[in-house]
């Protein structure tokens, strides 16, 4: 691994722990390889990280992902898009349809908070899984609370960015430039997190570490984006047939089942996809920065939480 470069005194530190001894998952095969990795090795990476550390990565996924769906049916908005499949289940029965009865509308109050709820956890669902895979790749200890409480302590500046994230998404309109820079921004998240940096350093960043990789960035995202949408989709696939075919089944019910599926789908696709996006981060320092683990050691300001 060559030698750090001249500026490397100005680089920020990462507010990680360097662990003396190997814990466990650290004592076989080695979680970080100090070298630019290939798409097949990073893929690699990533699954084999992933089958690791399943339960607790899900589990965090799951904990992000409750409240929103719990409001859901609170606000009775699983009956309505219950309502919506029953119509589609009877379209060529049309006796069934003229009896179809809608259900009440939505509560608006609850719908209100739902929304207020999902907006207040949009830190923790960008940053929960890439904090628990930064742990991981360093070989410190992961687990639910201590990568929530990790979340916690930046989520002002997790906030930040995904308020500049929202920024650049009326640009959606003209698709080639909202790529572009969604591209250039994507391990802004792991730099905040590896390198405890505010929300405009952690974009500046990201801008520097992905120049010159945008194809490369781009192709495994989507790559990766593909694989998981298939995966979830067919995870998905299973609640249709109990949630559509079958008579009789309450509105609320079909709704709650398809939302309630969907929901665990995502929750065991999504860390994947995370854990992409965290280790092109570590990946993009080792071919920018000749990162190794010696310059982690020395780059140390605080324990992690």
């Amino acid at each position: 691994m060559g030698g750090p470069r001249a500026d490397r005194d100005h680089e920020p530190g990462l507010a990680v722990t360097v662990p003396t001894a190997p814990t466990p998952a650290a004592a076989g095969e080695p979680l970080l390889r100090l070298r630019p990795l290939g798409l097949g090795e990073l893929l690699d990476d990533v699954f084999r990280i992933y089958r690791r550390h399943f339960w607790v990565l899900v589990a965090i996924a799951l904990v992000v992902a409750l409240p929103g769906l719990a409001l859901q049916f609170a606000s009775g908005s699983a009956g309505q898009f219950g309502f919506v499949l029953s119509i589609l289940n009877d379209l060529n029965n049309p006796n069934a349809l003229a009896g179809q009865q809608p259900p009440a509308l939505p509560n608006l109050a609850i719908l209100a908070l739902t929304y207020l709820v999902l907006i207040a956890l949009i830190p923790f669902t960008l940053a929960a899984i890439p904090r628990a895979a930064i742990d991981v790749v360093l070989g410190n200890p992961v687990g639910v609370r201590s990568t929530l409480a990790g979340v916690a302590r930046r989520y002002w500046r997790l906030m930040g960015v995904s308020l500049l994230y929202l920024l650049i998404s009326p640009l959606v309109i003209c698709l080639p430039v909202f790529v572009w820079l969604f591209v250039r921004w994507v391990v802004a998240i792991p730099a905040l997190l590896a390198e405890d940096v505010g929300p405009i350093r952690a974009l500046d960043r990201s801008w520097t570490l992905t120049r010159g990789h945008w194809w490369r960035l781009f192709g495994i995202l989507v790559l990766i984006y593909l694989l998981t949408s298939v995966v979830g989709g067919a995870l998905g696939v299973f609640s249709l047939p109990l949630a559509v075919a079958v008579p009789f089944i309450p509105p609320f019910v079909r709704g709650a089942i398809i939302l309630t599926v969907e929901t665990a789908a995502n929750a065991v696709v999504q860390p994947a996809l995370y854990l992409c996006v965290a280790l092109l981060y570590f990946d993009l320092r080792i071919r920018h920065e000749h990162f190794d683990l010696d310059q982690l050691a020395r780059q140390v300001v605080a324990p992690a939480p």
